[in-house]
C-alpha cells in the first residue's frame, strides 16, 4: 500500500514537471513571438520613417522645380508686356501654380504623380510659350522695318511737302508794279513831277498795282509802306498810324503805315496817302517807299525832295 502510495506522488510531481515545463516553454515561446513582433513593428517604423523621408525629400524637389517653373512663366509674362501683349490665360496659370506651391508648403500637397503631371502640364505650356514668343519677335520685326520703311515714307513725304509749301509760300506773295511816288499840296492838289519841292508837300500818293497771282489766295491782305528818309532811317509815328511789324525772317521793323485789301488777282490798283507831321519838314534828298505784303517784300519806289 505504501509502495503504491509512493508511485503515485512520484506520478504527479512528474506531471508537476511536465506541466511546469510547458508553462516555462510557453512562456518562453511568447517573449520570442513579442520580441520579433517588437522586431517587426521597429522595421516597419523605420521603413516609413525612411519613406516619409524621401517623400518629404521629394515633395522639397517639386517645390524647388515648381518655383523654377513659376520664374519662367513670370519672365514669359514680362515678355509678352514687353511686346504689347497681354496672355489672361498665362495670369492664371501663374495664380494657379502660386496657390500649389503654397497647399504644399503648409502640407496640404496632393500626391507626388498628380503633382508631375502638372510641372509636365507646365512645362509644355511654357515650350508652347516660348514659340509663340518667338513668333511674336519675328513679326514684330516685320513689323518694324514696315513701321521704319514707313517713317521714311512719311519723313520723306513730310520734306516734299514742306519743300512744296515753301514753294507755294514763295509763289503766293504778291507784287507791287507801277509804283509811284506823287506829292500833294495843302490844297489838296495832286503835283506831277520828277522832284517836288519840300514847302510844296503836304502829302505823299502811294500808288501800285498788284501783279497777276494766281497761288495767292483770294482773302484779306495787309500792306504795310515804309517810308524811308535820305539818311536811311524809316519814318513813323505811333499817332500816324506808324508802327511795327515782323518780317518773313522773324525780325521786327518800323512801318510808317499799313492798309488791309480785299485782293481779288484783277490786276487792282492800291493807293496809300502818307500825311506828314504838323513839326516834320521833308529833307532834301530821294526818299524811298517800301512795300511788304504780310511780312514779304513786294516791292518799291522813290520820290525826290529838292
Amino acid at each position: 500500500m505504501s509502495e503504491q502510495k509512493q508511485k503515485n506522488n512520484n506520478l504527479i510531481f512528474v506531471i508537476i514537471i511536465l506541466a511546469l515545463l510547458a508553462v516555462i516553454g510557453y512562456l518562453i515561446w511568447g517573449n520570442m513571438s513579442k520580441d520579433s513582433t517588437i522586431k517587426e513593428n521597429n522595421d516597419s517604423i523605420t521603413s516609413l520613417n525612411e519613406n516619409l523621408g524621401e517623400v518629404s525629400d521629394s515633395l522639397d524637389a517639386k517645390v524647388k522645380e515648381l518655383e523654377e517653373v513659376s520664374l519662367q512663366l513670370t519672365s514669359l509674362q514680362h515678355q509678352y508686356a514687353q511686346m504689347g501683349q497681354s496672355n489672361d490665360s498665362l495670369n492664371q496659370r501663374i495664380a494657379s501654380l502660386q496657390n500649389t506651391i503654397a497647399k504644399i508648403k503648409k502640407g496640404n500637397a496632393a500626391d507626388l504623380k498628380k503633382l508631375n503631371e502638372e510641372i509636365a502640364s507646365y512645362k509644355a505650356s511654357i515650350a508652347q510659350m516660348e514659340q509663340e514668343i518667338i513668333q511674336l519677335r519675328e513679326e514684330n520685326k516685320g513689323l518694324t522695318v514696315a513701321n521704319k520703311e514707313k517713317a521714311d515714307s512719311i519723313m520723306r513725304l513730310s520734306s516734299t511737302n514742306a519743300d512744296l509749301y515753301s514753294k507755294y509760300e514763295l509763289a503766293s506773295i504778291l507784287r507791287a508794279e507801277a509804283v509811284t511816288v506823287t506829292a500833294i499840296n495843302d490844297k489838296g492838289k495832286e503835283l506831277i513831277a520828277d522832284e517836288y519841292r519840300a514847302k510844296n508837300i503836304d502829302k505823299l500818293k502811294v500808288t501800285f498795282k498788284l501783279a497777276d497771282n494766281k497761288v495767292a489766295p483770294k482773302d484779306k491782305k495787309v500792306i504795310y509802306l515804309q517810308l524811308i528818309e535820305p539818311s536811311g532811317s524809316p519814318l513813323f509815328d505811333s499817332q500816324l498810324d506808324g508802327g511795327y511789324f515782323k518780317m518773313s525772317d522773324g525780325k521786327e521793323t518800323a512801318f510808317t503805315q499799313k492798309q488791309t485789301i480785299d485782293f481779288t488777282n484783277t490786276n487792282q490798283t492800291v493807293s496809300f496817302y502818307y500825311k506828314k507831321a504838323p513839326t516834320y519838314t521833308f529833307k532834301v534828298g530821294t526818299y524811298t517807299v517800301k512795300l511788304f505784303q504780310d511780312g514779304n517784300y513786294i516791292g518799291q519806289g522813290t520820290v525826290t525832295v529838292k
